[in-house]
């Protein structure tokens, strides 16, 4: 299962007039830089959605670069470039570079946004992922149910932010043995996300394909295949041929034709009915 990845969002950039030269000139390239690195940051994301994560990274880094010099290094703008460049370390499953920017950005957004912000719930759910394909349960269950907490409490408890958090912890309690606590959370999260997101939405479709995966573990390919077909199908649709979520529901879709397939073949063949 492929998990989902949240971004924040950095703050505005504001200057107060009227300034002396040598200030307004210092103002001028920190306004050109911070410009720039909010481009570059930009194209990066483009990049990494259509699956050209090498150039992402290398703008990534570039962004991270500038927002430092531009910002300093205390602005939240620059905990927003070390998640992202996490996350795509991340999905690279280079785990060993990703968990400290992940564990820089959730302490600066801590000390510059709040411990209660959305974007710290961000930072704990994604950390929560990396712990988790690390091995490391204990410590990333308890922020998971920090992060959804702490979700419900920005967004309120019906948002598809929300939703995010709780298809999250389903793989999570798959990953761990809890399969009926996975997926009566898959089945809330996707009740959540057709009501406030929509039945095609890429989130929606997402978490399909996820759920379709749990399946497929547990046997039921004949429930996964429709679900896996109905989730790529809104995947193309919404999003790059490239991006992480078609490949995934793709992969899915996949391993659910051979598996319904074999288990079809291995139904007995009903027998002759007697003679009446």
């Amino acid at each position: 299962m492929v998990f989902a990845i949240f971004s924040g969002k950095g703050n505005a950039y504001t200057t107060i007039m009227p300034l002396g030269k040598p200030r307004r000139a210092s103002l001028i390239r920190k306004r050109h830089g911070k410009d720039s690195a909010q481009r570059i940051f930009d194209l990066a994301t483009q990049l990494r959605n259509h699956g050209r994560l090498s150039q992402a990274e290398s703008l990534y880094r570039k962004s991270l670069a500038l927002r430092k010099e531009a910002l300093g290094p205390q602005h939240p703008s620059v905990g927003d470039s070390m998640n992202s460049l996490a996350s795509l370390l991340d999905e690279k499953e280079r785990y060993g570079e990703a968990e400290p920017l992940y564990r820089q950005s959730l302490e600066l957004r801590k000390k510059t946004l709040g411990r209660e912000h959305r974007d710290v719930a961000s930072s704990l759910s994604n950390l929560a992922n990396l712990l988790q394909s690390t091995g490391r349960h204990a410590e990333a269950e308890k922020l998971y149910l920090q992060s959804l907490k702490l979700r419900k409490k920005a967004y309120g408890s019906r948002h598809q932010n929300v939703a995010m958090c709780m298809s999250n912890l389903a793989i999570f309690m798959q990953t761990t043995g809890r399969s009926a606590k996975a997926e009566t959370l898959f089945k809330r999260a996707l009740r959540m996300l057709e009501d406030v997101a929509g039945s095609t939405h890429h989130l929606t479709a997402y978490t399909k394909a996820n759920f379709a995966d749990f399946l497929l573990l547990t046997g039921r390919p004949s429930d996964a295949l429709p679900l896996a077909e109905k989730a790529l199908a809104d995947l193309r649709n919404t999003l790059p041929a490239g991006h992480r979520y078609v490949k995934w529901a793709r992969s899915v879709f996949k391993r659910a034709k051979p598996q319904l397939a074999k288990r079809t073949r291995r139904l007995p063949k009903p027998k002759s009915g007697r003679p009446c």
